[in-house]
């Protein structure tokens, strides 16, 4: 009895040093797999961080763009229409948050064409900070623009703004310049 219970017991150790060296080789091989697999998931994830900032900001500039235009839609052809238009813009997400930058915007009248398009007339542009500091001399006053009904002027606001890498995945191509514009129609202020 003696020599067979020496036999069981030597062998359930063999089989628990090989069951041993076999969870430490498990081990060491999901450690391996990880580390080749982490950078990309890491990146992956930066990726989809960084991407949903940019929506984000190009989302907002949008909607401070029309927002702003709304406003110079209603303010016709009233003395303060820009900066009432500035105060709006800077009082949406794009104004208030440090995701994007606003370089400057711009306030300018557009032609209607014979084909229904609108084009840009150069002469009629008003350049502001965000602040509501203008840029330069304000060439179309809100006072002179008309606001009668059938011959309403069409106007435009561009936010020219700088999206800036945050995750520093992309620094390489440096900071993204974009714009977003809205057109509307001024309101007739009489009928």
């Amino acid at each position: 009895m003696g020599r067979s219970e020496g036999r069981v017991s030597g062998s359930c150790e063999a089989d628990r040093r090989r069951r041993g060296e076999a969870a430490r080789r498990s081990r060491g091989q999901t450690i391996t797999e990880f580390a080749l697999v982490a950078p990309v998931l890491f990146l992956l994830l930066l990726g989809i961080l960084e991407a949903g900032l940019l929506l984000f900001s190009v989302g907002s500039a949008r909607f401070a763009a029309g927002e702003g235009a709304r406003q110079e839609s209603e303010s016709g052809n009233a003395a303060i229409a820009d900066t009432l238009s500035i105060q709006v813009i800077r009082n949406t997400a794009l104004g208030q948050t440090r995701l994007a930058t606003v370089q400057h915007i711009d306030i300018q009248r557009q032609v209607e064409q014979a084909n229904g398009t609108l084009a840009p007339d150069g002469a009629h542009l008003n350049s502001y900070q965000l602040d509501g500091t203008p840029i330069g001399a304000v060439n179309w006053p809100p006072s002179s623009r008309d606001v009668i009904n059938g011959q309403s002027d069409f106007l435009g606001v561009t936010i020219y703004y700088r999206y800036t890498w945050k995750s520093g995945l992309f620094l390489f191509s440096g900071p993204l310049n974009l714009k977003q514009s809205f057109y509307i129609r001024l309101e007739p202020q009489t009928y």
